[in-house]
């Protein structure tokens, strides 16, 4: 019966935690910075609550605070967690709350009494939540905010309550604010670039990675899959037919006299017909089908058979009409390429090579029928 009663549960604070949450990753460490700031808020209010209770604040301006405070939670808590906050360039939210957040410690420093100096720390802790999502300026901005803030409460309350707030007293409390805010801001801004520079470097870790993956798996010339890379594939597919997927061939594919091409235009030509090669055969091949460059001007094709009426010659056919009548250089114009083509379907069983060996004979077998053909083993 307890192991019944387990998953039920924890099903169910589940759901309770993506209700508050969300499944988003992103949007829920958002949401759980907002709700930290609002447990900072409670334990202000508490402390406030204390003092009224034991007759050391006035407790009207702690009202009008406390209401400040949950109107401030609740508004930043709906934005984030209604997904509003996405259209903003900082879908944080950080400095708009750090903002906030420090017009109501001032307002706190100014409503606590003997005990407002008690208020300096939360104007640090603000700082600290708010610079490691905020931008450069943006933390600036905040620190001479902050700064002006404080410093025009402490005057005012300093003129209008100076038995509270002795003006001497509270210029010691504005040089020790205006000494450690701008160090706090500082350590933002260091924290910031080096955010920033890890991020750059992982965007070129992950650039030069997706460039290494490339030049494992493709032809630099033509940027169809390589030898190594087809291998893989082949494998693939024979695991997937012994599954009981598809069957399917395999086609040879060489450019007919490409030495010609080559001797006669160039090797520069040559690489441009290549090219132009890949490129026809991605456009009209079909989708299923896959090219590589097995080397030089000799391609390999993964053909996977398709359901009746299919055939793994159409896409080849369709191609040699393409090419029949593209532009294979700019620096030829009037060279056209062909290229003979020999297919065979996979025998259960076989290893790789025997089945390209087998296409590789059928290819000699176009060849030999006259070229631009297809023959099949």
């Amino acid at each position: 019966m307890n192991t019944a009663r387990i998953p039920a549960a924890a099903s169910t604070w589940q759901r309770l935690v993506t209700l508050v949450l969300t499944d988003d990753f992103r949007q829920r460490r958002r949401i759980v910075m907002v709700l930290m700031t609002a447990v900072l808020y409670m334990v202000c209010l508490a402390l406030l609550t204390y003092g009224v209770v034991f007759g050391i604040f006035a407790g009207q301006g702690v009202i009008v605070l406390g209401i400040l405070c949950a109107l401030t939670a609740t508004v930043f808590y709906a934005l984030v967690r209604s997904g509003l906050n996405l259209r903003f360039s900082e879908p944080s939210l950080a400095f708009p709350q750090a903002m906030v957040a420090q017009t109501l410690v001032a307002t706190a420093y100014a409503v606590s009494g003997p005990a407002h100096a008690a208020n300096l720390i939360f104007l640090a802790m603000v700082m600290f939540f708010g610079m490691f999502d905020m931008r450069l300026r943006n933390v600036r901005i905040l620190m001479f905010y902050t700064i002006g803030l404080i410093g025009a409460v402490m005057a005012w309350k300093s003129h209008v309550d100076p038995l509270v707030y002795p003006w001497v007293l509270e210029l010691i409390y504005f040089a020790t604010a205006t000494t450690a805010l701008p160090a706090i801001s500082s350590l933002a801004v260091q924290l910031t670039k080096m955010r920033n520079r890890l991020r750059s470097q992982k965007q070129e870790l992950e650039a030069a990675l997706a460039h290494i993956r490339q030049v494992a798996t493709h032809d630099e010339l033509t940027k169809l899959a390589n030898r190594r890379h087809m291998i893989a594939l082949l494998g693939e597919h024979i695991t997937r037919h012994a599954r009981g997927g598809p069957g399917f061939s395999v086609a040879l594919a060489d450019i007919d006299h490409f030495k010609n091409v080559n001797d006669t235009y160039g090797h520069r030509v040559g690489d441009e017909a290549l090219v132009a090669f890949a490129a026809q055969a991605r456009a009209h091949l079909r989708n299923t089908d896959i090219i590589a460059r097995w080397g030089g001007e000799e391609f390999l094709l993964l053909l996977p058979e398709a359901p009746p009426p299919g055939d793994p010659n159409v896409g080849i056919e369709r191609l040699r009409a393409a090419l029949a009548v593209a532009e294979a250089s700019a620096q030829a114009p009037h060279l056209r390429i062909a290229f003979s083509t020999g297919i065979t379907r996979y025998i259960d069983g076989e290893q790789i090579d025997d089945m390209i060996e087998r296409a590789d004979r059928a290819l000699y077998a176009a060849k030999a029928g006259g070229r631009n053909r297809t023959a099949l083993l």
